[in-house]
């Protein structure tokens, strides 16, 4: 699958106009990016008490599970922020997308100023706890 990064970014820059942001006005969107082309998308959706809140990541983790997929049907995560250089994942994505994705998952992370990096899941949680500690 042939993917231009500028199309995916000017898509992630648009997805994220539906982002739920009213407390950060840090907007960000996801699109898992399908073997079939098909793509799942997610935004973060914030909430005053913070705790609820969900992370555009775990959106469309969970939209994939939703809708029968599973991590070896990902041709690569695509990830927007508003930051300006660089933004990670944060803790709570980190532990979801080692457990719902392959640990040599292709991630695109995009910012403010388009495409910023590639990384692999397991670079995010190197010592990410998993079904084998329990």
């Amino acid at each position: 699958m042939c993917m231009d990064k500028k199309e995916i970014f000017d898509e992630l820059l648009n997805l994220a106009k539906q982002s739920y942001s009213p407390y950060s006005h840090f907007r960000v969107s996801c699109i898992l990016f399908l073997k079939n082309h098909q793509k799942i998308k997610g935004v973060n959706v914030e909430n005053a008490a913070y705790s609820p809140t969900i992370c555009a990541e775990r959106t469309a983790l969970s939209q994939l599970i939703t809708q029968g997929y599973n991590c070896d049907d990902i041709e690569v995560v695509a990830l927007y922020t508003d930051a300006t250089q660089f933004g990670s994942p944060c803790g709570v994505c980190r532990q979801v997308m080692s457990e719902l994705l392959n640990e040599n998952q292709k991630v695109w992370i995009f910012s403010k100023k388009g495409f910023a990096s590639e990384h692999q899941v397991k670079e995010f949680l190197p010592y990410a706890f998993g079904k084998n500690e329990l």
